[in-house]
């Protein structure tokens, strides 16, 4: 292999890294994106659960918000 052909496959090589290196640091950059957005779902599950908790327990529940409906 002459030297220009060498020269030619490390700057092939050398292009390919740096795609490779850029689709890494997106995939990261994305990867904290979802952790931030799961992270505030878990919150606000955490806290529509615990707002049901205390509707049920403080007879806010559904149950107790209509009367039933009569029986024909």
């Amino acid at each position: 292999m002459d030297s220009e052909a060498l020269q030619k496959r490390i700057e092939d090589l050398e292009i390919r890294l740096a795609h490779q290196e850029y689709t890494q640091e997106e995939q990261a950059r994305v990867q904290l994106e979802l952790q931030q957005a799961n992270t505030e779902l878990r919150q606000q599950v955490r806290w529509l659960r615990d707002r049901l908790r205390d509707l049920e327990e403080h007879g806010g529940g559904a149950e107790g918000a209509e009367p039933p409906p009569p029986h024909y």
